[in-house]
């Protein structure tokens, strides 16, 4: 569908009207949106960083208690076995 003089005319003013509501959309919204969510990415991070090293820790003591009665029913056991 070809376009009429007037159409021709108007189309690229109407062309740099959008691409400038474009540019100042994106530089006064989304950039200011851009460092926000790239602090809460990081406040995240953090919070995930810490409860990994929480829960490794809470394994890590679950072991040691595994690895202790283990342990105590090796010893138990050579007791036994020397009284018979």
């Amino acid at each position: 569908m070809p376009l009429g003089p007037t159409a021709r005319m108007l189309l690229p003013y109407m062309n740099f009207t959008i691409a400038t509501a474009a540019l100042c959309f994106q530089t006064t919204v989304l950039y200011p949106w851009h460092h926000e969510l790239d602090s809460e990415f990081k406040r995240l991070k953090e919070e995930q960083t810490r409860m990994l090293k929480e829960l490794h820790d809470a394994k890590l003591e679950r072991i040691a208690q595994v690895e202790a009665k283990i342990i105590a029913i090796d010893q138990k056991l050579r007791e036994t076995r020397m009284r018979a």
